[in-house]
């Protein structure tokens, strides 16, 4: 698979529910084996370097995070939130915030720990 260099506009940045951001970039315009080469790494894992043009970058701002590493806690918190959107009307009828559901199953999950602990 190739590298692909590109200079880009960045347009916006959102925060998900994940605590990660979504990107939107604008490139210049393409020629068609440009855009192709782009479209084979959609999707990939990839590295990116963020580098004003305009100017000399003052220093190096790296993020050490991997995007295969989210800690056991990060991934049980965004398999809740998933279960909670799915839940739909359901959730809302109880009239309970994503915090609300999330201490309370948290809660459960405890609970039903501690009754596999020995008795001391």
């Amino acid at each position: 698979m190739k590298a692909l260099s590109c200079d880009v506009i960045l347009m916006g940045a959102s925060t998900r529910a994940d605590g990660s951001l979504g990107l939107r970039l604008c490139t210049p315009e393409l020629q068609p084996q440009e855009k192709t080469a782009i479209f084979e790494v959609q999707g990939k894992n990839l590295r990116m370097l963020l580098q004003p043009l305009d100017e000399t970058p003052e220093e190096l701002v790296t993020v050490k995070q991997t995007l295969d590493s989210k800690t056991p806690s990060q991934r049980l918190r965004a398999v809740l939130f998933v279960w909670w959107k799915q839940m739909g009307e359901a959730g809302k009828a109880e009239g309970k915030s994503f915090e609300q559901f999330y201490v309370e199953r948290l809660e459960s999950i405890i609970e039903h720990v501690k009754t596999k602990l020995e008795a001391q």
